[in-house]
């Protein structure tokens, strides 16, 4: 039996295709492990985050965010501020 990578209790029953990563029912989210669920870019939902958006605190990745200073801005409140 393959215990699961984040709880290390139960047995992994899924493989998640983001990360590899094999965990059990409770750390799977539907398509990707609760790991990578909760560290994904909310406007993309495909690319890992690398900040917060100053304005509305969502998870942003490079692609869907543009650099204001040390923060970034998300695209969709960018076109809010213009």
């Amino acid at each position: 039996m393959v215990q699961c990578y984040i709880c290390g209790f139960e047995e992994a029953k899924y493989k998640c295709p983001k990360c590899g990563r094999l965990v059990c029912r409770h750390d799977w989210a539907g398509a990707y492990c609760a790991a990578c669920e909760a560290t994904l870019c909310r406007l993309c939902k495909s690319n890992f985050s690398i900040s917060v958006c100053i304005v509305c605190g969502r998870l942003v990745c490079e692609k869907c965010s543009v650099r204001r200073g040390l923060g970034r801005v998300c695209k969709d409140c960018m076109r809010n501020l213009s």
